[in-house]
């Protein structure tokens, strides 16, 4: 039995444990005792210390149903019980206290819980607009990543494999950025249009044809430059923007 609390009344200071071994020793007249203060100063002594311990309400409930039992039969005298009957009622007793007690617990652990959801939730903010309609970036009309990947694809199939024979590896005199200032350099001679597939046939390796295929990439992503298909599975043109934003202006300052 766990640390019991200490109980003041009339005729009896201390733990409640010894109240119950006193009566028991008819040391003490428990028609005298009042219950009531008792289990009063008991609930007080668990509201002043905070959260209510389980082992010491279990072993209230088994020392205070023997005190209730044993007054309720000092007050109303009945016909001897049974021998070991008196023990075996207040085990059930004490039994059916300790279940309401658990089953309370149970209860009170739920309502904790949803208390604590019910906190997070006002704290929380669900979204109830529907996500905005992020447009396309510029630079890709009417052409999709595809096109221009089977574009590369049939270039790449018409150029065969360089031999993997070869000890030696060389590099490829051909840089990205040298491929960009390229196709700016026949946009530029060209009035802002140029045909792509005209370009992947012009590559002399496969190595060649990926490098294009990355300038192209890198000048869309930059905003130089425009891609553009008019139909499906017609050619794909390379548009350089800033030629082509003056062509529009010009009418317009004309």
């Amino acid at each position: 039995m766990g640390e019991m609390v200490q109980i003041q009344v009339q005729g009896f200071e201390g733990p409640i444990d010894l109240l119950l071994e006193l009566i028991d020793r008819q040391e003490l007249d428990i028609t005298t005792l009042s219950l009531a203060e008792v289990t009063a100063q008991y609930w007080q002594e668990l509201e002043n210390g905070g959260d209510l311990d389980a082992d010491a309400l279990s072993d209230f409930i088994s020392v205070g149903s023997k005190l209730m039992y044993i007054k309720s039969n000092a007050l109303l005298p009945s016909a001897e019980p049974p021998p070991g009957d008196l023990d075996q009622r207040i085990e059930e007793t004490a039994a059916d206290l300790t279940a309401a007690l658990e089953e309370h617990r149970r209860f009170r652990d739920a309502v904790d819980l949803f208390r604590q959801l019910e906190e997070e939730g006002r704290r929380t903010f669900a979204r109830t607009a529907p996500p905005k309609n992020v447009p396309m970036p510029p630079g890709l009309e009417g052409v999709t990543l595809d096109n221009l990947l089977s574009a590369v694809k049939d270039a790449l199939a018409n150029r065969p494999v360089e031999n993997e024979e070869e000890t030696v590896i060389q590099i490829e005199p051909v840089t990205v950025a040298e491929k960009s200032d390229e196709i700016s350099a026949k946009l530029s001679r060209k009035g802002g249009r140029l045909p792509f597939r005209p370009l992947l046939k012009a590559c002399q390796t496969r190595t060649e044809i990926v490098v294009l295929f990355l300038a192209v990439l890198e000048l869309i992503k930059g905003g130089g430059l425009w891609a553009e298909q008019e139909e499906a599975f017609g050619e794909i043109h390379l548009i350089d923007t800033a030629a082509e934003a003056e062509a529009a202006a010009e009418p317009a300052s004309s």
